[in-house]
């Protein structure tokens, strides 16, 4: 699982289960996620977005979950918790 949110407000913008994505600050880039392909030049590292690389770690997304509805946040044991925002 990749999770692309705000660095500042740990908003979350995108979620994808179904593939890569990388981050630079041109843009998040699809590498094989389902959701889209290319360049999506909004969520950039250069307009304060990050990238978190869940793979292998066990982090539901929520049921009700769209995109900028919740904050995922380090809880302070390696793992992250969703907050509704």
């Amino acid at each position: 699982m990749y999770v692309c949110r705000k660095s500042d407000t740990k908003l979350v913008c995108f979620v994808t289960t179904t593939g890569e994505v990388t981050i630079n600050e041109n843009g998040l880039t699809s590498v094989s996620a389902m959701e889209f392909s290319g360049l999506e030049e909004g969520w950039s590292t250069a307009l304060g977005f990050e990238l978190l690389n869940l793979t292998g770690m066990e982090v539901e997304t929520p049921e009700d979950y769209s995109g900028d509805t919740y904050k995922l946040l380090e809880d302070g044991n390696g793992g992250y918790v969703w907050q509704r925002a």
